[in-house]
């Protein structure tokens, strides 16, 4: 078996990417065997500087890519070993044996390449060449070669994991590689979609034998082919949601007159008036003359809305000391007849109306056991996750706090609105 992947990312080996060994052999010199290399030297440095420009264009191919889509994490990784490939590859061409080194290079380009097709191919994709942990980075100390897997191609969202496998026969080392990735996605700080772990692809160009491929389908492990690889070929994940949960800011933001009219020009004395009394109340109106929330729109694609009745306790409270008697209206007459009040069971089901009963008493513990997080912050989050709905919320920062944690809340995080009191 020949695995062509000399180096890869730090899960297999526990080093950098940067860390692959170039040592120089030291075979006994004769007098044939330093003819035949200073015969070969020059079809050996053509082949580094045809390598070179290979990496050159995969560079550009790269680059291409970020353009299009910047918000992929970990698009620079990706470059940057490409660029390392290049760099090596063209020193090969004034190397004294430029032959020592092609094949690694070779070996390495074909991997790279193949992470950017899967990038290029796969729905959905937030990041490459990400790593993850058995646990969050805030608690304890470093981690420690098992305990951190690198993905090459993170898809669908989060709950796709693919392992690129640049092999032109059959694959020595992919089940264990596998079977790692797959004990990390089961770590509670890396679950998603209410708890659930991502599925694990081997997106390879080589084949697997029937052993191995029977220890990857017994894992629940796919393998796809990048020579046919189809999308609906991936592994089934799980519908989305259409039961919206609304926390307190959400609230806010639907019925104040800021999102309902008040920002349209001209902006009347009263609006521009409350704008003046608080610096939040003026970037708040800014944002919206900028750019209009309508979360109304953003829920119209939910069959449900839910909320935890302490939401609706404290809301109620603000909205008839500060709110106006236009957003006691909307509020009133619009929203409040379409909100199920409900809570979790201590079973950790929840029974409402149109909201099947679901078992989640796991998540709700971990939501619970969240610091920096006040219960009335917690009410709602551990509402959305017991009743599988996506939070929508306006508290960023408790949400990347709990990510912090290792809890991976499902939300929708939009702009803090204000109540204005007309």
């Amino acid at each position: 078996m020949s695995a062509v992947l000399v180096r890869h990312p730090p899960h297999r080996s526990g080093l950098s990417s940067g860390s692959r060994s170039r040592s120089p052999l030291c075979p006994v010199a004769t007098s044939s065997s330093m003819r035949r290399s200073r015969e070969s030297k020059p079809d050996a440095r053509s082949a580094a500087a045809e390598l070179c420009s290979r990496c050159e264009l995969l560079v550009q191919r790269i680059d291409s890519f970020a353009l299009m889509r910047p918000d992929i994490e970990g698009i620079d990784k990706l470059a940057r070993a490409a660029l390392r490939e290049r760099d090596f590859a063209a020193s090969l061409i004034e190397s004294p044996d430029p032959a020592r080194g092609i094949q690694g290079c070779e070996n390495n380009l074909r991997g790279l390449s193949l992470e950017l097709e899967c990038a290029e191919w796969a729905p959905g994709v937030t990041a490459v060449r990400k790593r993850f942990a058995t646990r969050p980075p805030s608690l304890g100390a470093k981690f420690g070669d098992e305990e951190v897997v690198e993905v090459d191609v993170v898809a669908q969202e989060g709950l796709l994991w693919i392992e690129c496998k640049a092999e032109s026969v059959l694959s020595s080392n992919i089940v264990p590689q596998a079977l790692s990735m797959k004990r990390v996605s089961k770590a509670s700080c890396n679950r998603r979609c209410f708890g659930k772990a991502p599925k694990i692809v081997v997106y390879a160009t080589g084949t697997l034998g029937d052993i191995e491929a029977g220890f990857l389908s017994d894992a629940g492990i796919s393998v796809l082919s990048a020579l046919d690889a189809k999308t609906e070929y991936l592994p089934k994940l799980p519908s989305p949601t259409k039961m919206a949960n609304l926390d307190i800011t959400a609230l806010f933001a639907l019925v104040s007159e800021v999102t309902n009219g008040g920002a349209t020009q001209p902006i009347s004395e009263e609006i521009t008036s409350w704008a003046e009394r608080k610096p939040q109340h003026a970037a708040c109106l800014r944002a919206e003359m900028n750019e209009p929330l309508n979360l109304a729109a953003e829920l119209a694609g939910y069959d449900s809305l839910i909320a935890h009745p302490s939401v609706i306790e404290r809301f109620h409270d603000i909205l008839h000391t500060v709110g106006g008697p236009k957003e006691r209206q909307r509020w009133e007459e619009t929203w409040q007849p379409r909100i199920n009040v409900v809570s979790p069971r201590e079973d950790g089901d929840v029974k409402a109306e149109g909201i099947a009963e679901v078992r989640s008493l796991e998540r709700a513990a971990q939501v619970r056991s969240l610091s920096r997080l006040s219960p009335q912050q917690l009410d709602p989050f551990e509402l959305g996750e017991v009743a599988m709905a996506r939070t929508f919320t306006a508290n960023g920062r408790a949400v990347s706090s709990a990510a912090e944690q290792g809890v991976l809340l499902e939300t929708y995080v939009h702009r803090a609105v204000w109540l204005v009191g007309l």
